[in-house]
């Protein structure tokens, strides 16, 4: 029977997921049987899937962990990497999107963990790997996977940001976001107050070429305060942000 490493994930981590037991199967020659509980291959079409993933936790020789900073919040998470911890098996948190091994939070910040962005880090897997198994530690070029992982990150860690940068402007004014949609740039009254919450997101969306924001000039003195004249302007990608499935506003 082949050993078995068990990869904890969360759903929208798939993607990353999938690459790491593709890096294990190439790198073990297919001597290692890699679980991971959102692919077709680990899970047939009428199996039990919590089922499946209780006898793999059961029967699993390492556990992978991927750790974002959404994912390590999500209880099934610490669910999973508590069972191998039982059992006492390697239990390796993933670092990935953003994550630090020194930001982990207990108990997996008391096991040794990589990042899977950095070769010389990925490269700690593989004795690892090769104990559970019995065999010599494998040769591995990592340079597709690290490109693989970047991209990977580059879009996740993307539209976290994105949609929590509209989510801020949707509770400012709920009329911004459906004008933006029109085609229309938008200028409007703004406190100094106001001004400089446009400031704090708008880098993010500026750097992605989705908005951009400035002062216009002009000044309007009310019992309410004082307003200064903006503009909120289109960047050439905001189309494509609106288009996208990932966009939930």
């Amino acid at each position: 029977m082949k050993k078995i490493v068990f990869i904890s994930h969360i759903t929208e981590e798939k993607d990353l997921a999938l690459f790491v037991k593709d890096f294990i199967g190439k790198a073990f020659l297919g001597l290692i049987e890699v679980f991971v509980s959102s692919d077709e291959h680990s899970i047939t079409l009428g199996q039990k899937w919590l089922n499946n993933i209780t006898d793999s936790l059961k029967n699993c020789s390492v556990e992978i962990v991927l750790c974002s900073p959404k994912s390590i919040i999500r209880p099934w998470i610490n669910f999973e990497a508590g069972a191998g911890w039982i059992r006492d098996i390697p239990v390796i948190p993933l670092c990935h999107s953003g994550m630090e091994p020194s930001k982990l939070p207990l108990p997996l910040n008391l096991l040794q963990a990589a990042k899977a962005n950095e070769i010389s880090s990925m490269k700690l897997l593989l004795p690892v790997l090769a104990q559970a198994i019995g065999s010599n530690i494998p040769q591995y070029d990592f340079s597709d996977f690290i490109i693989s992982v970047n991209d990977f990150e580059k879009k996740y860690t993307f539209w976290s940001e994105c949609n929590k940068s509209f989510g801020e402007i949707d509770k400012f004014n709920k009329k911004i976001i459906p004008a933006l949609k029109t085609g229309k740039d938008i200028q409007i009254q703004l406190t100094e107050v106001d001004i400089r919450f446009f400031e704090s997101i708008i880098p993010f969306l500026k750097a992605n070429n989705i908005l951009d924001f400035d002062r216009i000039g002009g000044v309007i003195m009310t019992p309410s305060g004082t307003f200064y004249g903006c503009n909120i302007t289109r960047m050439s990608g905001i189309d494509t942000v609106f288009k996208d499935a990932n966009f939930i506003y």
